[in-house]
């Protein structure tokens, strides 16, 4: 079963990554980078997934929780069927890719272990940190490109996605960066910067709006759990050094 769980989850995230690639192509043309940014992140999770990469597993749960997220939306307009699909087709991704059995194709094979050698701590901690970048980063991609980027939001996604190549590489400052981004999403959502700007998820290149609002900037800040995350380790780590 974990193979069959496994192959229906990269059916589902290759689904997305043709769909967020079409809305790119054939969408409005202001939307064209947000779209192109959300296809290369759910193609890196669908890569990833396949080749085994020892921390794609926890990568592409949090792709699957962005989504679900999104099912909160049912609360407030009831059940649409377009947003009822985009939630639950992104928990069946999470969902398939739970237990012990898939675990043990990622980040407890025995290729991870002889090639990394990690200890259960730091696995915990990098699992931690993946969840929160895979949950967040397509909210700062949502808030960073679309429709119009100025040189804050620009920033912001230069760091997030200078960021999420340290943390996959297991470097700090790959959170640090991804904490400065969520410090400039969290700064223009109360303001500072003048007015927020609006974000808006579609589904589909001629319409199908998900949701739109001022509020993907402060979605985006929530990039900040994933250096958060970290801190209690580094700062017992400084603790014995000094």
């Amino acid at each position: 079963m974990v193979g069959l769980r496994r192959a229906l989850a990269l059916l589902l995230l290759g689904f997305y990554v043709t769909q967020f690639a079409m809305t790119a192509w054939l969408g409005p043309d202001e939307m064209f980078a947000a779209y192109l940014g959300l296809a290369l992140c759910y193609g890196l999770a669908f890569i990833g997934l396949g080749a085994e990469w020892f921390w794609a597993r926890w990568f592409a749960m949090g792709v699957g929780n962005f989504g679900s997220l999104l099912l909160l939306v049912l609360f407030k307009v009831g059940l649409e069927p377009m947003i009822a699909f985009f939630g639950f087709t992104h928990l069946a991704i999470a969902v398939f890719l739970l237990g012990e059995g898939m675990a043990a194709r990622y980040e407890h094979s025995e290729a991870t272990a002889e090639r990394w050698n990690f200890q259960e701590e730091s696995l915990l901690l990098m699992r931690r940190a993946t969840l929160s970048a895979g949950s967040t980063i397509p909210f700062l991609i949502l808030y960073a490109l679309a429709p119009r980027p100025d040189a804050i939001q620009i920033t912001a996604m230069v760091l997030g996605a200078v960021g999420l190549g340290g943390l996959l590489a297991r470097r700090t400052w790959g959170a640090l960066a991804l904490g400065g981004a969520g410090l400039l999403a969290f700064a223009d959502a109360i303001g500072t910067f003048g007015a927020p700007p609006v974000g808006y998820l579609l589904l589909s290149p001629h319409g199908g709006l998900i949701v739109h609002g001022a509020a993907f900037a402060w979605l985006a800040s929530l990039v900040l759990l994933v250096p958060a995350g970290l801190a209690p380790a580094c700062i017992r780590f400084l603790r014995r050094a000094a």
